[in-house]
C-alpha cells in the first residue's frame, strides 16, 4: 500500500473519529442542559408541593375542630337531658292538695 493511500485512510479515520467525538460531546451537552432543566422544574414542583402542604394544613386541623364539636354536642345533649329532668321535676304535681 503506497504512503498516499495510508495518509488518505489516516485522515479519513481521523475525520470520522473527530465527528464521533463532536457528536458525543454534543449529546453530553444536550443531556446536561436537559438535566438542568429537569432540576429547575423539580425545584418548582417542590416549592408548589410545599405551598400546597401549607395551604392544606387547615384541613388537618379540621379533625381537631370536629372532635371539639363532638364534645360540645355531647355536653349540650347532657345539659338538655338534665334540663329536661329539672323541668319535669318542677312541673310534676306535688303530692299535697290545693
Amino acid at each position: 500500500m503506497p504512503d498516499a493511500e495510508l495518509y488518505t485512510i489516516w485522515y479519513w479515520s481521523l475525520a470520522v473519529a473527530a465527528v464521533v467525538v463532536l457528536l458525543a460531546a454534543a449529546l453530553l451537552i444536550a443531556i446536561l442542559l436537559v438535566a438542568r432543566r429537569i432540576l429547575g422544574n423539580a425545584r418548582k414542583a417542590l416549592e408548589a408541593a410545599e405551598a400546597i402542604a401549607e395551604d392544606t394544613q387547615v384541613i388537618w386541623e379540621l379533625d381537631e375542630t370536629n372532635r371539639t364539636a363532638e364534645e360540645i354536642l355531647a355536653t349540650a345533649g347532657s345539659i338538655e337531658e338534665r334540663g329536661g329532668r329539672i323541668a319535669g321535676t318542677l312541673q310534676a304535681p306535688t303530692g299535697g292538695g290545693g
